[in-house]
């Protein structure tokens, strides 16, 4: 009996040490910057390393270019089998090498802008990131899996720009890797990026949900959520799924068919941190502009400029009719004239919107510019998208979440 008592004393001890001590993470974050040189956004892993936000990225890449020898995935492991299901398809599968007489796993990592591809080791390590728990304002996750690159695949890349954050729907995405359930973090992340309007507007990354503080108030309360559709032929993007575009209230007359997928997969709305605006395949890309040029006849023409080829002449009271994607459960992606209409000179304004081409990959991308300012929530455990309107329409900006604790 006294054994019993001093046991249970024990672990009662043991209990209360542990829940006064540990103080398990909040919301993971970071603050998001938009590069000047590249159309890209950045945030900071292991305190001062910057990383490329590329949510169609299956894993990690980080810059490897030090001559230290790093673990080997083998290449029979389950790991490196996953990393061949999630090939980019724009890649070639890699061949796998031999390090200290052990078969090495190879992952293949894609370069968006110069549309490279790069075959190197897939490893693992500890990264580190900041949390909004006071008591905990750094958090350190060990062996976490990323592809290592040399320095040359990212040669192109701004001064600064340490690797890639991939943040797929994969396994092996950065979102999945930094919420274990043990810290009992959910399996979402959240992304607002900056406005280039404001050259030192900042943003925000959060992983593990909320809250997202905006102010006094939590801004999940500002978001509408639909589904993202699944397409096991493209498993490194994130598909929405459309049923119409309107502008002005009006919806555009397209086949019934415009957005669907075909046999190969291709077609569907994509979602992108690497294409700078909204790209639409060429039969609906000249239907919404007719649409929208007959909506602003009003407003006098200018001349475009590549890639932008609709323009109007800008005024102090400028104002053009509001784009509105039609989900397919009903949801409305609205998309007012911060996010429609790009500033390309003191009086001139161009349609943020471009023509993809007759044959395409995706139907439409939805490109940077549209979500510049805008609260989005990649719910990837119950596969559901959240969004907000325009922050700008509550006379908030991207900059003005708590990423501080």
């Amino acid at each position: 009996m006294k054994k019993c008592i001093f046991l249970c004393l024990l672990l009662f001890s043991i209990y209360t040490y542990v829940s006064a001590h540990y103080n398990p993470p909040k919301t993971l974050v970071s603050t998001v910057t938009k590069n000047t040189i590249l159309p890209l956004f950045t945030f900071t892993l292991n305190t001062n390393e910057e990383y490329f936000i590329n949510i169609g990225g299956p894993y990690i890449v980080r810059n490897c270019n030090d001559g230290l020898s790093r673990p080997i995935f083998p290449c029979g492991s389950a790991t490196c089998a996953l990393t061949r299901r999630l090939n980019p398809h724009q890649c070639l599968p890699p061949q796998n090498t031999i390090i200290n007489g052990s078969c090495a796993c190879q992952a293949t990592a894609f370069e968006p802008f110069q549309r490279l591809c790069n075959s190197n080791q897939f490893t693992y390590g500890d990264f580190s990131i900041s949390s909004l728990n006071p008591k905990s304002p750094s958090v350190t996750f060990n062996d976490v899996n990323y592809l290592c690159v040399p320095t040359p695949f990212l040669k192109d890349f701004p001064p600064g720009v340490f690797g890639v954050l991939g943040l797929a729907p994969t396994a092996l995405a950065a979102w999945n890797q930094l919420t274990p359930p043990r810290l009992g973090l959910e399996k979402k992340f959240a992304l607002c990026l900056p406005s280039d309007e404001n050259p030192m507007n900042k943003g925000a990354i959060y992983f593990g949900g909320g809250p997202y503080k905006l102010k006094n108030i939590d801004a999940r309360s500002m978001l509408s959520y639909t589904r993202l559709i699944k397409n096991p032929r493209k498993l490194n993007n994130y598909f929405l799924g459309l049923k119409g575009i309107a502008v002005n209230g009006k919806r555009i007359l397209l086949a019934q068919n415009a957005f669907n997928f075909d046999g190969n997969g291709n077609g569907g709305v994509a979602l992108s941190t690497t294409s700078p605006f909204t790209t639409l395949r060429s039969d609906i890309y000249k239907v919404f502009i007719e649409a929208f040029s007959k909506a602003t006849l009003d407003i006098p023409r200018a001349n475009g400029t590549t890639p932008l080829e609709f323009c109007l002449k800008s005024t102090t009271n400028f104002q053009v009719p509001r784009i509105d994607l039609e989900l397919a459960d009903g949801k409305i992606w609205k998309v007012f004239a911060a996010n429609s209409m790009k500033k390309v000179s003191a009086d001139v304004a161009c349609l943020a919107f471009v023509d993809g081409g007759n044959a395409p990959e995706q139907a439409v991308v939805i490109g940077m510019y549209q979500m510049e300012n805008t609260l989005m929530e990649f719910d990837v455990g119950r596969f559901a998208f959240g969004f907000s309107s325009s922050l700008s329409l509550v006379n908030a900006s991207c900059g003005d979440f708590q990423t501080q604790p």
